[in-house]
């Protein structure tokens, strides 16, 4: 009898530590994708700030229509017009340590915001192609795109 005893509890030991292990690689996996998630909202949430200054009047401050001409708009203006201080080192909150946005003009003609860092896998980027909700584009990158 004392043998199955000893038996019994080095299998649930072997079990309580299988499960235990199991858990913790659940909840990395967990952490990653909420990183992830953040940067993702972070950028779009950035983009639609965006989008709300270009259906601004120019007169108002607004800014040009993507596809328009960006020549003599940087991506600090666009970044001032949206009431951030700099188009880099945006901060992307609950994506974890050091993640962060920056804005740029891709091609002279479109804005785009670029998220990565943090506890994310991945980086995300924010296109706004046009004025409507649905012309906010997104795409996934390598990390180290930033």
């Amino acid at each position: 009898m004392g043998q199955q005893q000893l038996l019994l509890l080095v299998l649930s030991t072997v079990i309580v530590g299988l499960a235990t292990v199991a858990g913790i690689q659940a909840f990395d996996e967990g952490q990653s994708q909420a990183a992830n998630d953040a940067l993702t909202q972070r950028a779009v949430s950035i983009a639609s700030d965006i989008q709300g200054q270009i259906n601004k009047p120019s007169q108002l401050g607004g800014l040009p229509e993507p596809g328009g001409d960006y020549s003599s708009t940087s991506a600090t203006d666009v970044a001032n017009a949206i009431g951030l201080e700099s188009e880099t080192d945006i901060q992307a909150d609950g994506a974890g340590d050091n993640a962060s946005c920056e804005i740029s003009i891709n091609g002279s003609s479109e804005p785009a915001v670029q998220c990565a860092g943090g506890n994310a896998e991945t980086s995300v980027t924010a296109t706004v192609t046009g004025t409507t909700t649905d012309d906010i584009s997104t795409s996934f990158g390598s990390v180290d795109s930033l």
